[in-house]
């Protein structure tokens, strides 16, 4: 089930919010298209931003650990998910985005310690996995293909064989009205530069969160 973990912040870079600053990104981050795909999926009228995210896989890097994206966001709703944008033609040799099938895969590793700078998460989700026969998708995207991914949807990525960068833009939104949780923790990382002014329990409405 793809190849061993490494350090996923070797030869990999990120940037998010760009969309504030960048007329091109903007377009595309606040493009009514793609939220209204969002929107759809989660079946909900109107989704806002939470934030944009310009990711750069370098040639040589290593495989990104299985993981999901719903303890990152300190939103009190599953009706979160991103948009992953490749920015390029993405061969499995690229390592695209692989995702575990399953709307509730997520169940079979709720008891699996989540271990933020060490790799036994990762081989506990991995071993999990292989233990209940899980289907792993990690087709290539070729140029214009993007996929939609839930904040409870487990994925990772193979390593870059390539002698091109990986680049993608990953965008995040979630269904209008959703509240942040009252005890955010540190695995949000820095949430309030992407909902500032927002206090715990209150709903997200901040000029950085605008209606898609």
């Amino acid at each position: 089930m793809l190849d061993a973990a490494v350090d996923p912040a070797v030869g990999f870079q990120s940037l998010e919010m760009m969309w504030l600053d960048d007329p091109l990104l903007r377009a595309a981050v606040l493009s009514p298209r793609i939220g209204g795909i969002a929107a759809g999926l989660l079946g909900v009228g109107q989704v806002r931003l939470y934030h944009d995210n310009a990711l750069s896989k370098e040639p040589g890097a290593g495989r990104t650990p299985w993981h999901f994206d719903a303890h990152h966001f300190p939103l009190a709703s599953a009706d979160v998910l991103t948009a992953w944008i490749p920015l390029q033609p993405t061969p499995r040799e690229m390592g695209p985005l692989a995702f575990a099938r399953g709307a509730d895969t997520w169940r079979l590793v709720e008891d699996v310690e989540f271990d933020k700078h060490g790799t036994t998460y990762d081989r506990g989700v991995s071993e999990a996995f292989r233990a209940h026969e899980v289907d792993v998708e990690d087709g290539p995207f070729a140029a214009g293909e993007m996929s939609f991914h839930s904040a409870h949807c487990f994925h990772t990525a193979a390593a870059n064989r390539t002698t091109a960068p990986r680049t993608v833009l990953a965008t995040t939104y979630f269904a209008d009205g959703v509240r942040v949780v009252d005890a955010p923790t540190m695995v949000s990382g820095d949430w309030r530069k992407f909902i500032p002014g927002a206090e715990p329990g209150a709903v997200v409405a901040s000029e950085h969160n605008p209606l898609i």
